[in-house]
């Protein structure tokens, strides 16, 4: 049997998701990080104004990929990192 603190964490990252379908940002208004889900909140809505949908779908996965793993969505793929 699986135990309480695996259904706790799907059940936080389905809320997690949830809250990024209601607005950018969500995700990590919910973890508590309020300075992150107001950039992405703000960010979101310019990127929907300028590039439409997938502006926003951009920024919301950006958010919830910080929310959950502490990273950005760029990070793991080594997108804008110096090379030494």
């Amino acid at each position: 049997m699986s135990n309480g603190t695996n259904a706790n964490e799907g059940v936080r990252t389905g809320v997690d998701f949830a809250s990024e379908l209601i607005v950018p940002g969500g995700s990590n208004l919910v973890e508590g990080d309020l300075k992150q889900g107001a950039i992405h909140a703000v960010l979101g809505l310019i990127a929907k104004s300028m590039f439409g949908l997938p502006g926003l779908i951009a920024v919301s996965a950006n958010s919830f990929t910080k929310a959950t793993t502490g990273r950005h969505l760029h990070e793991p793929l080594g997108i804008g990192q110096r090379r030494q």
